[in-house]
């Protein structure tokens, strides 16, 4: 099974939910992209399909891609008008760079931000200072945040979540040879990096996702024993960032519970998820099935509560020549009726 992690999570990194005037909480959908764009609405199991637009087609110079520069720049696709922006590069583009969305305290005024920065565990230069700097949407023009101090690692196996207009992510830091595991802040409104909290004790596998519109869930699973699912959820996130910090919202205990990464050694997709009322984890994930004496990868919605699997619904179902596979199963998000300039 071939990964085009690093020729598609380039046009995807922004992709995340989109702050701004939304519909309904309730009408969250996913969005995943691999040989297709595909969206998918939990509510009515609808999935609607549409070729890649040219724009978003995977990278061609894969030889510039293994030295670490992308030889096109990013792109920005809204879900619900298809519409496509187009981020000429201030300097370079490089395959560890991360970004975020958001926009300050008035998007109406000062628009949306596109947040970007390096992360060079496994780049050839490793040794070369972390990039960041703001694309700003209003003017498509880039500001370098030289002062922005990178002292933690992204954990790469999640998303980051967009919320209230800031983004946030897992990260890692080593302070006196202890680790800490915490939430790391964009706040788009002052453009700078802040410590939220801490995290709960890490297991194997952790996820992350957006809350009632203004908080964060956190979900631990370990796929080796998944017949415990943890989630756990944080007080409201205050404009100050001051008082955040978890809490256990509901534990799910149970011996038919799906592995939502279903075998971490075959590098699987990382899940998406996101919690609905009445204590409900919606997910999309990667899974697998018998056929014979062959085991097609499938592409799994799951509904699961406090009991344990509600239903579950096969939504693409591939073959190992047929399957190209992402590094993420897919995205959360809202549809806004705010554009991107």
């Amino acid at each position: 099974m071939v990964r085009s992690h690093q020729e598609q999570e380039v046009h995807l990194r922004t992709l995340a939910s989109l702050p701004g005037r939304s519909l309904r909480t309730d009408e969250r959908r996913f969005l995943r992209i691999d040989k297709t764009v595909q969206i998918m609405e939990p509510v009515t199991i609808t999935r609607s399909e549409k070729p890649i637009p040219h724009e978003l087609q995977p990278l061609e110079n894969i030889k510039a891609m293994r030295h670490g520069i992308k030889n096109r720049p990013p792109r920005s696709l809204e879900p619900l008008t298809r519409r496509i922006a187009l981020m000429q590069p201030s300097t370079r583009f490089t395959t560890s760079d991360h970004y975020g969305i958001g926009h300050g305290d008035n998007k109406y005024r000062d628009g949306y931000k596109i947040l970007r920065f390096s992360d060079r565990r496994y780049a050839d230069h490793y040794h070369c200072e972390a990039d960041v700097e703001i694309y700003y949407c209003e003017t498509s023009t880039w500001r370098a945040l030289d002062d922005a101090k990178v002292d933690w690692t992204m954990d790469l196996t999640c998303q980051g979540v967009s919320v209230m207009g800031n983004m946030y992510w897992l990260a890692r830091r080593v302070v006196q040879m202890i680790i800490e595991d915490f939430i790391l802040c964009f706040d788009f409104s002052v453009e700078t990096f802040k410590d939220v909290c801490f995290c709960p004790l890490y297991n194997i596998n952790n996820y992350l996702s957006c809350f009632d519109g203004d908080r964060l869930s956190f979900l631990q699973q370990d796929e080796a024993e998944p017949n415990i699912i943890e989630v756990w959820a944080t007080n409201k996130l205050a404009d100050d960032g001051d008082d955040v910090s978890f809490t256990k919202y509901f534990r799910v205990v149970n011996p038919d519970l799906p592995s939502l990464l279903f075998d971490h050694r075959e590098m699987s997709s990382q899940p998406v998820y996101y919690i609905a009322k009445n204590k409900r984890i919606i997910a999309w994930c990667e899974g697998v099935v018998r056929d014979g004496d062959k085991f097609p990868i499938c592409i799994v919605l799951y509904e699961i509560d406090v009991g344990g699997l509600r239903n579950q619904r096969v939504t693409e179902l591939h073959y190992e020549n047929d399957y190209v596979g992402t590094f993420l199963c897919g995205y959360v998000y809202v549809p806004s009726l705010v554009p991107l300039p």
